[in-house]
């Protein structure tokens, strides 16, 4: 976290701004029963050790993992019956592997430890440019009938800023490093409205997923955030009062959906496979019923060029 100051109170910040983490990470995590409860401000992620060669046993499991978009609890909850259907069709088990940190998801797939995972964007293209032959994409979910996505800025409805410019000095919320809509974008959107991005904020925090950024903001505990406007669609359903409590002030253009990767360690005809049943999903009954849950309307091939006005933002293009 970097927090501007004039030097003479470079002490008495920077202890304010400890406290301030410390309670935001208590109350982000206060009805929390998930392993992962506490608000990530950093995270060092160690090299992964290569993975043993599978035994004849370890064949038979796909280790499949999730971007935590929302917390590690209800991502768990979401997807369970949906992989439990997946490993049936398969003929296989598959082990859902939860992690804190898109990094570390990125890590177990480029060291063989994951097999497949619904990645975010930021997350993929990080994978493409560090490990470009580590994975394929298979398929990506089409929700509300798109392969895209916004990232949002939402404030307190009762707050005074207007525009990205508006919380200068104000306490903001990140998901995590990796996160498109929830950092990569609006770290991109400051500079090209000509500020540092390293020194914009008063305080930052890293939420580790968009609903708890989203609740920080509703319950006053930071000034603003960047999520995905899906999950903030989906939370507003759910409780209409936030509609009321919160207000956009950003919409990105639109960003290639969430894509599934498969790794290439696994056999060719392993990877059809799981492309063919992900993308016959919606036709089979009981997964359709599942997919309905997560607000997919089925997974399809991911159209050309999906990904290249992400990939142009980083670059700064």
């Amino acid at each position: 976290m970097r927090v501007q100051s004039e030097p003479k109170y470079h002490d008495h910040v920077r202890l304010l701004s400890m406290a301030f983490l410390t309670f935001v990470a208590a109350a982000l995590t206060a009805c929390e029963t998930s392993p992962y409860r506490t608000a990530v401000v950093e995270t060092r992620t160690p090299p992964s050790k290569p993975a043993p060669a599978p035994s004849s046993s370890q064949a038979t499991v796909l280790r499949f993992s999730v971007a935590a978009i929302e917390s590690p609890r209800d991502t768990y909850a979401s997807y369970t019956r949906l992989f439990d259907r997946v490993g049936r069709l398969l003929d296989r088990t598959v082990q859902f592997e939860q992690r804190r940190t898109y990094r570390e998801v990125n890590e177990l797939l480029i060291s063989g430890e994951l097999d497949a995972a619904l990645l975010c964007t930021g997350g993929y293209l990080d994978l493409q440019k560090r490990a470009p032959r580590a994975v394929e994409i298979v398929a990506v979910p089409v929700v509300a009938g798109g392969e895209s996505y916004e990232s949002v800025i939402v404030v307190s409805a009762a707050s005074d800023i207007k525009d990205i410019g508006g919380l200068q000095g104000r306490r903001f919320a990140f998901t995590d490093e990796l996160s498109f809509s929830g950092r990569l974008y609006p770290v991109r959107l400051l500079r090209d409205r000509g500020f540092d991005p390293d020194h914009f904020f008063g305080g930052i925090t890293y939420t580790g997923s968009h609903d708890r950024s989203i609740h920080a903001v509703a319950s006053g505990l930071v000034d603003g955030a960047a999520v995905h406007g899906g999950v903030l669609a989906e939370l507003e359903a759910r409780d209409p009062t936030l509609e009321q409590r919160l207000r956009v002030i950003h919409r990105s253009p639109p960003l290639g959906a969430m894509p599934v990767v498969v790794s290439t360690r696994l056999p060719p005809e392993a990877r059809a496979r799981l492309r063919e049943v992900l993308l016959g999903l919606d036709r089979d009954p009981e997964a359709a019923a599942t997919l309905k849950l997560l607000r997919f309307d089925r997974f399809a091939e991911p159209s050309p060029g999906l990904y290249a006005s992400a990939a142009r933002m980083l670059d700064g293009r």
